[in-house]
């Protein structure tokens, strides 16, 4: 991280800057973020957008990129995606970004991607970083975190090597769209490897939030794994229809898990359920973090610091460095070049290095597996980054 900010800081050299695409001026670099700023996953998009405010700071607090000043404007889509594709219709022509750092959940970029490819907008998606986004790979897009397949496959190998749950079968409750179809996939790379006995997939339909029947024929098949494909209330909902049943099971989580609002609302069940997250959690890199917002953030925001900050503080950063080493003259073609041969770069032990030489333009898709301790309330790491 010192990197980035020693080459953000650099002098603005004599003379007129040269801005040959919207966003630019002497003065300052806009960047635009589409967010979940309303409605009941609204503590999503503030979380993230909370990372991008202490990155902008961090970074114009020390000189900003090359003497510009980093301007991020934030537009809410309600987690809707035609709503998203309006945002960053504003953004694009009414704001005149120079690039996307926040980009929603998965079906919104994916709503916002005819803009991103026709505007050539270099983006940078670190909140739902689904195989859709880099597969086929899109020029000025670069992806930063682990697949969902990667992030279930993971947890369940660490129950399988470590004898965590008892003989029975391993069962998957995921959504009906392309992002439960990640989870299943992660899911049965596992059971094929491991030979699990399996109960029969529950598939439902986002927004659905009671699943006692479902879990009634979970419980009758013996189940002792559950690969946890739900979403804030719904993943709640699930383990408190297995307590409900008194059932003795070892639960795998999707990343959203990980943040304190979701941890509260899945707390009661009473499980030390697992997440696979591609940025850390607790340790010695979240503390010197939140050390550093310090400066930047009130009291209650920092009490809101959550993953999706992390997730976007490193997102920013990484867009910001590649910015700086085009120099002055600031073009979006040149930040695509750079980000394309940005290697290992220095996220500060907030995530595995980030590099996006390579084909994909995926960088971050390392994960570590954490476990929710119900009675600390808190998170634990069981391992560190590693590559599935």
């Amino acid at each position: 991280m010192k990197a980035l900010i020693a080459g953000c800081a650099a002098l603005l050299v004599s003379g007129a800057a040269f801005a040959a695409d919207p966003g630019v001026s002497d003065a300052e670099i806009k960047v635009g973020d589409v967010n979940i700023m309303s409605g009941p996953a609204a503590f999503v998009g503030k979380g993230f957008a909370l990372g991008s405010k202490i990155a902008a700071a961090e970074i114009n607090a020390s000189g900003g990129i090359r003497g510009r000043k980093l301007v991020v404007i934030t537009e809410d889509d309600g987690y809707v995606p035609s709503r998203s594709f309006q945002a960053l219709t504003k953004l694009i022509e009414n704001d005149h970004i120079f690039a996307l750092n926040g980009t929603s959940g998965t079906a919104n970029v994916m709503a916002m991607m005819p803009l991103i490819t026709e505007n050539n907008l270099p983006t940078m998606v670190t909140e739902a970083p689904a195989s859709l986004v880099y597969k086929p790979v899109r020029p000025s897009v670069f992806t930063f975190g682990a697949n969902y397949s990667d992030a279930f496959y993971a947890q369940l190998k660490y129950i399988h090597d470590h004898k965590l749950a008892k003989d029975g079968a391993w069962g998957i409750f995921r959504q009906d769209d392309d992002f439960g179809k990640e989870v299943e996939q992660g899911f049965d790379r596992a059971v094929k490897e491991f030979g699990a006995k399996t109960a029969t997939p529950v598939r439902f339909k986002k927004g659905t939030s009671n699943f006692s029947a479902e879990m009634a024929q979970m419980k009758q098949a013996g189940v002792s794994v559950i690969a946890n494909g739900g979403i804030f209330a719904g993943a709640a909902n699930i383990l408190a229809e297995a307590r409900k049943l008194d059932m003795d099971i070892q639960s795998a989580g999707v990343w959203s898990e990980g943040i304190p609002a979701s941890a509260a609302l899945s707390a009661p069940a009473g499980y030390n359920f697992m997440v696979a997250d591609y940025v850390s959690l607790v340790g010695p890199a979240n503390d010197k973090f939140k050390e550093m917002a310090k400066k930047y953030v009130s009291e209650a925001e920092l009490a809101n610091i959550s993953r999706y900050t992390y997730a976007s503080y490193i997102g920013l950063t990484s867009l910001a460095h590649a910015m700086s080493l085009c120099g002055q003259d600031l073009t979006r073609a040149c930040t695509i070049e750079k980000l394309r041969g940005l290697k290992d770069f220095d996220t500060g032990g907030l995530s595995a290095p980030i590099s996006f030489d390579n084909p994909q333009q995926l960088a971050g898709s390392d994960v570590a597996v954490y476990q929710f301790d119900v009675n600390a309330k808190a998170f634990k790491a069981l391992t560190e980054f590693q590559k599935y």
